[in-house]
């Protein structure tokens, strides 16, 4: 569960920064702050990823699927340092050297929390561990869903289209499962699209990697 009292570093809207400022302060006030993203991609083709299923108690975007790891960085942190999340979250340990850095990009959405500046710092990381041997009981997740990027890129072009996909529930059991647009945190400005084509490049070879 988030802190609002945690502190974050906040930045104005020339992305100067303002210095620490309460989580819940940066939201009420919609200060410019930090974040981490984190899209776990499978090293072999066909590309596939692996997504959280976001708690039924989260503030914003309940039950939704989302990135494999997202959250704030702490007052103080860097980009990489957010790997602390991955451990709370979906119970990896990675250090920074695996991250695959894809770059910077602001994004602004109206959350549960308020309204919500985000300076992101996007990785990669390569992971095969296979799906049934996360263990998410005591993690910040609902389940985990493994799903191949050209499906995902399917439902994001079209929204009434159902792909399958395989899920990782709380107790451990995996199982098949529909999938839709429906089930997305919303998309912004192509970005789910854009890490969708990341992780296939990466499987593919293909570089440059950036957002």
């Amino acid at each position: 569960m988030s802190d609002p009292d945690e502190q974050l570093d906040a930045f104005d809207d020339g992305l100067r920064p303002l210095g620490p400022f309460t989580r819940r302060d940066v939201h009420r006030l919609g200060m410019w702050h930090q974040v981490f993203h984190c899209l776990v991609v499978r090293t072999e083709a066909p590309a596939r990823v692996l997504l959280q299923r976001r708690p039924s108690t989260a503030r914003s975007f309940a039950g939704l699927l989302d990135l494999s790891t997202t959250g704030h960085l702490k007052s103080g942190e860097r980009p990489v340092d957010g790997v602390r999340e991955m451990a709370e979250e979906i119970g990896v340990s990675a250090m920074a050297e695996q991250l695959i850095p894809l770059g910077r990009r602001l994004m602004v959405d109206d959350s549960g929390e308020g309204r919500n500046r985000e300076i992101v710092h996007a990785f990669l990381l390569p992971l095969d561990l296979p799906l049934d041997a996360f263990d998410i009981e005591l993690c910040d997740v609902d389940g985990m869903v493994e799903i191949e990027t050209s499906a995902l890129l399917q439902v994001l072009a079209d929204p009434t289209a159902l792909v399958t996909c395989d899920e990782l529930g709380r107790n451990g059991a995996v199982h098949h499962r529909g999938c839709s647009a429906a089930d997305l945190v919303p998309a912004t400005d192509g970005y789910w699209k854009l890490m969708a084509i990341m992780a296939e490049r990466f499987v593919a070879g293909r570089y440059p990697l950036a957002i």
